[in-house]
């Protein structure tokens, strides 16, 4: 897990320009550091080194070189093959095609034999060496054989070509900029915007999106926080050649309802489950895991630690006497696991500072406090020496597990005449609050959801600017519950988890897995007839019953859903507590309240964290 950035174009290279890209980026990669300088439409090349490059490399400095327009840069976390041969920018078949990789190709070691029978020889034991390898032998096919995460960038000497490319849930970030002659790419904006000398235009778009839907969505567009930067979106390749950019989808979730019986996908999630996770147990480091209580984390840990007889270092923040607080579940898998526990109360006296910096690593102001309890638990992580964690993400996605998936599933079910299945689990709906008025009303938003108030105060007259949520996207995104699903993990909710994953995770030099987000495993997952997934009120119904012989009685028979939640905006920025006064007076002397779109009038203390977040955001940058 890495960082990377590259820039092609026609001017010549600013090599200190470059070198403060390197440092701005260590974050995401302290172990080594490599460049690759070239010229544009020629073959002459070089390799240097920085200050963090490993001694065993020799090469100039990247300081005395001059000559160049074009470059890779690579920081690396060093988690496969350790050794100098795992450096980069790494190239092969005699330096034709090199290579700057962000990501791990799990799967590496099976396609490595592949190409050893291809008659393909190696020199490292990398999972980098293995993409080359197969960049060569298929071409931008070769993507659809990876199983992993990535975001990489290959250049190919020969035909003067550039393939860049985004894994298929867009675990891994990589955005590029594309004007004037130059083409920059990088796995952070921060790192073209350090470049480009921050000569960039906010986008004005993001901030109302935020002011109404209370959260930036970053995966409906290709859009980012700067107009002239772009993201890559996930499942796509990126061709550069002859001065022209291609993009290609080259995944998408496809939906077709399987017809396996309840106890055969049951078994068959067990299957493709434990098949993810042996994958991404590959490690030449020490691999951990986040243990939140929850009956996801609670899943991986157990299944893992059972299955592959692991012992594994958790990573929990506790919050003892809040209703949010699961110290008791947390323990029960603990025990029964035998893990090496680290749960944690974070410590919030400078809680002010830990936002501040969140926000320069995010580069999006935050939609709420879990994010930094998650940032809390990758910090801890750093501290005990951990750097893979495996995460819960994606499970509620892919397996229907927060509440408002039953709007869809019951809206599927009626127009699909599954009726018996509705009647077979009413009075579990009933029970849990679910009314026969509640039942009748979700019928009208099968096509169109309801306006919603904007989360924060905004001034009247600038509502109809961006009337950000006034309908779904898409006409039937309550009518089955797959649609629904397929919705949230290519564009409304997953690519926002992932994001605060990634950012999360490299600010503390720690490489985040997520088992649950295997392709092979969502696209069966999205796929189980919806009946299967939902009883009544109860939710995961197939995680549940094929993690039965592992889970912890009280945590197989959860019924309440607490998620990633602090107490952090309640005790803290509501009225009375420590930062509120501090945080209004910020957003009163902001950038933001000069804007003129906040009516402030109407704002009161639920709305303090929130426009803290957009208002240092803004200043930071604008």
């Amino acid at each position: 897990m890495c960082g990377i950035f590259g820039i092609v174009s026609d001017s010549s290279l600013d090599i200190k320009k470059l070198a403060r890209v390197s440092t701005i980026l260590r974050h995401r990669g302290p172990d080594d550091e490599g460049y690759l300088l070239f010229n544009k439409g020629t073959s002459a090349y070089t390799i240097a080194n920085g200050a963090d490059t490993i001694s065993s490399v020799n090469a100039k400095s990247i300081l005395s070189c001059s000559g160049y327009n074009s470059a890779f840069l690579h920081r690396r976390l060093s988690i496969i093959d350790l050794s100098s041969a795992g450096h980069q920018p790494m190239s092969y078949d005699n330096d034709r095609f090199w290579v700057v990789f962000n990501g791990e190709i799990y799967n590496y070691i099976e396609l490595r034999e592949q190409l050893i029978k291809k008659g393909y020889n190696f020199k490292s034991t990398s999972d980098t060496e293995v993409l080359l390898a197969s960049y060569k032998e298929w071409g931008q096919e070769c993507v659809e054989r990876f199983n992993g995460i990535w975001a990489f960038a290959v250049w190919d000497k020969l035909k003067n070509c550039y393939f860049l490319s985004r894994d298929r849930l867009g675990v891994k970030p990589l955005y590029y900029y594309c004007k004037n002659a130059k083409f920059l790419f990088c796995s952070e904006i921060k790192g073209i915007r350090e470049y480009l000398n921050g000569c960039l235009t906010l986008n004005e778009r993001y901030i109302f999106q935020y002011l109404i839907r209370g959260r930036i969505v970053t995966g409906e567009s290709s859009e980012s926080i700067f107009d002239e930067i772009k993201c890559l979106s996930a499942g796509t390749n990126l061709m550069l050649m002859n001065d022209r950019l291609l993009e290609t989808k080259y995944w998408n979730i496809s939906l077709n309802t399987n017809e396996f019986k309840f106890n055969e996908n049951v078994e068959k999630f067990r299957e493709l489950f434990l098949q993810s996770i042996r994958f991404q147990l590959r490690s030449d480091v020490e691999v951990g895991a986040c243990l939140s209580g929850g009956l996801d984390s609670s899943s991986l840990v157990t299944f893992a630690s059972s299955t592959f007889n692991k012992r594994f270092h958790t990573f929990s923040a506790i919050w003892p006497g809040e209703k949010c607080d699961e110290s008791y579940y947390i323990e029960k898998v603990n025990t029964n696991c035998n893990c090496y526990s680290s749960a944690f109360t974070p410590e919030l006296s400078n809680l002010i500072s830990i936002i501040d910096q969140e926000i320069w690593h995010q580069e999006i102001p935050l939609s709420g406090s879990s994010a930094i309890a998650q940032w809390f638990v990758m910090a801890k992580a750093k501290e005990k020496g951990v750097k893979v964690l495996l995460d819960g993400q994606g499970a509620d996605e892919i397996l229907s597990g927060y509440p408002y998936y039953l709007t869809p599933f019951i809206n599927e079910m009626i127009f699909s005449f599954k009726w018996k299945e509705l009647l077979k689990y009413s009075s579990s709906l009933k029970n849990s609050g679910y009314s026969t008025k509640w039942f009748l009303s979700i019928q009208r938003y099968r096509f169109v959801s309801p306006f919603t108030r904007p989360v924060f105060p905004i001034k009247k007259s600038l509502l109809s600017r961006y009337r950000f949520g006034t309908k779904q996207q898409n006409g039937y995104i309550c009518s089955s519950l797959p649609k629904f699903l397929k919705d949230h993990i290519e564009k409304s909710n997953l690519p926002d988890l992932l994001h605060y994953e990634d950012r999360n995770s490299m600010a503390h030099s720690i490489e985040s897995r997520v088992p649950f987000l295997d392709h092979n495993l969502v696209e069966f997952a999205v796929n189980i007839p919806s009946e299967q997934k939902i009883h009544g009120a109860l939710t995961k119904i197939i995680l549940r019953e094929s993690m039965k012989p592992f889970l912890p009685e009280e945590i197989y028979n959860r019924t309440d859903k607490i998620g990633f939640s602090t107490p952090i905006e309640r005790n803290l920025f509501n009225k009375g507590g420590k930062f509120y006064y501090r945080a209004l007076d910020y957003v009163e002397n902001s950038d933001l309240n000069k804007m003129g779109v906040l009516d402030m009038q109407l704002l009161n203390e639920n709305h303090i964290f929130g426009l803290y977040t957009l208002a240092k955001f803004i200043d930071m940058w604008s």
